[in-house]
C-alpha cells in the first residue's frame, strides 16, 4: 500500500520497544482521494443555519484522510530491522473538504469518521464521489477499506446527514464492492458498478438503486461492465465495456438498460477499443469526453479534439474525470488535478504529503 497509514496505526509499538518522549516529533500524513465539482458554497457552519450555494459559481468537493502519529527514538533497537526509531499512530480521520478551482481555500467541512477498523487503502481508485446539483446531495462509494465505511453512501454537500445505503455482501463465492456511483438528474436513482470480488475473473456489472438504497436492479449482466455516467438529460448511460478490439470500448444504453451499442467513433478504423474507461459528459451533454477517444462529439461519436492531458509534459490519463464550467476536475493515486477545456497541460491541486505537526491534535493542514 502506497499509504504509510497502516503500518503506523496497526505497528504501534514493536519488540516492547518505547519512545522517548523528549526527542518525539508529531507527524501527518495527508492523503487526497476522489472528488467533483458542485456550486460554491458561500454561507457555512452557522449554528441552526443551512449553507446557502451560489449556483453560478464552482468549487470542488473532495475526501481527505488524514494519519497522525509520534515518531522518536526508542530505547531498544526494532528486532528486525536494528534501528531505533519508533513510530506510534494516534489514529485515522477522513473528512468532507472543499477548495476553490485553483487550490485555494481548502476548507475541512465535517469529519465522516474517526479510526474506522481499517483505512482507506490509496494504492488506486479506491473512493467515488457525484455530486447532484439539484438536491446538493452527494453519492460516494468505498471499495477497499475496513467494512465500517466499504458501500454506498450519501449525503449532503455540507457532509451532514451521512447514511450507508448499500453495505457490501458477503458470502463463501465473493465479495459485493459498489464503485462509481452516478446520480440521474432528478437525484431520485443512483446508477453504478457492482463488482463481484473473488470470482474467476471478478465480475463487473452496471446497476442501480433508488436513493435509500432500496429497488435494486441490475442493467447489465457483465462480465466486465464498469463506470458508468449519467447523461444531463437522464436518458442515457455511457459506460466502459472490457472486451476484444471489435466489441471492447464505450457503450451507451438507455437509462432502463435497453439499447445497449457500442459508442464508435467513425474516424477510428478499429470500430472500438479493447476497453472503454472513466467517460464523462459536458454540462450541456453534447459532448463526451474519455481518455480512450479524447473529446467527441455524443451524438455522432465525430471526434472534436484528439488530445489527453498532460502531466508534466508527458500525456496520461487522469482518473474519473469530472467535467464542469471551467474544465476537468480529476482524482488520481497521486492526488487530485485540474485539467482546462482544452486538455493541455494539467495543474496539481493536491497531493499526498506528511507534514510535521506541532501538536499531536494538528492534522488539518495542507
Amino acid at each position: 500500500m502506497k499509504s504509510i497509514i497502516v503500518g503506523l496505526v496497526v505497528f504501534l509499538v514493536m519488540g516492547g520497544a518505547t519512545v522517548v518522549p523528549v526527542s518525539a516529533q508529531e507527524f501527518a500524513n495527508v492523503e487526497y482521494l476522489c472528488c467533483d465539482w458542485g456550486p460554491a458554497m458561500t454561507t457555512w457552519g452557522k449554528t441552526n443555519e443551512p449553507p446557502q450555494f451560489n449556483e453560478t459559481e464552482e468549487e470542488v468537493y473532495f475526501l481527505k484522510q488524514v494519519g497522525s502519529f509520534t515518531r522518536g527514538k526508542a530505547t531498544t533497537p526494532n528486532p528486525v530491522s536494528g534501528g531505533r526509531t519508533r513510530e506510534i499512530g494516534h489514529g485515522i480521520s477522513v473528512y468532507l473538504c472543499k477548495m476553490k478551482p485553483d487550490g485555494s481555500g481548502k476548507t475541512e467541512l465535517k469529519e465522516l469518521w474517526r479510526n474506522p477498523n481499517y483505512p482507506i487503502d490509496t494504492q488506486g481508485q479506491s473512493t467515488w464521489m457525484d455530486v447532484k446539483r439539484k438536491t446538493h446531495k452527494i453519492a460516494m462509494s468505498i471499495t477497499y477499506a475496513g467494512n465500517s465505511i466499504t458501500g454506498l453512501w450519501t449525503m449532503n454537500l455540507d457532509g451532514s446527514e451521512l447514511k450507508r445505503i448499500i453495505t457490501p455482501e458477503q458470502n463463501e463465492k465473493h465479495l459485493q464492492a459498489i464503485n462509481h456511483p452516478s446520480w440521474t438528474p432528478d437525484g431520485q436513482w443512483i446508477v453504478f458498478e457492482e463488482e463481484l470480488r473473488g470470482t474467476r475473473p471478478n465480475q463487473h456489472r452496471i446497476a442501480k438503486c433508488d436513493r435509500d438504497g432500496k429497488n435494486f436492479s441490475r442493467l447489465t449482466e457483465g462480465p466486465w461492465d464498469e463506470q458508468p455516467a449519467v447523461s444531463p438529460d437522464g436518458g442515457t448511460i455511457i459506460f466502459g465495456h472490457v472486451g476484444d478490439a471489435k466489441t471492447g470500448g464505450n457503450y451507451l444504453m438507455n437509462i432502463d438498460g435497453t439499447n445497449r451499442r457500442i459508442f464508435v467513433n467513425p474516424n477510428d478504423k478499429r470500430k472500438g477499443h479493447h476497453s472503454g474507461a472513466y467517460p464523462a459528459w459536458s454540462p450541456d451533454g453534447m459532448k463526451i469526453f474519455a481518455p480512450s477517444m479524447g473529446i467527441v462529439d455524443a451524438i455522432t461519436g465525430q471526434k472534436l479534439l484528439d488530445r489527453r492531458p498532460i502531466f508534466q509534459g508527458r500525456q496520461g490519463t487522469c482518473g474519473w474525470s469530472h467535467w464542469g464550467k471551467l474544465g476537468f476536475i480529476g482524482f488520481t493515486i497521486s492526488g487530485i488535478r485540474f485539467t482546462p477545456p482544452e486538455l493541455m497541460e494539467s495543474e496539481k491541486l493536491g497531493s499526498s504529503h506528511l507534514i510535521e505537526c506541532s501538536s499531536s491534535t494538528e492534522t488539518s493542514k495542507w
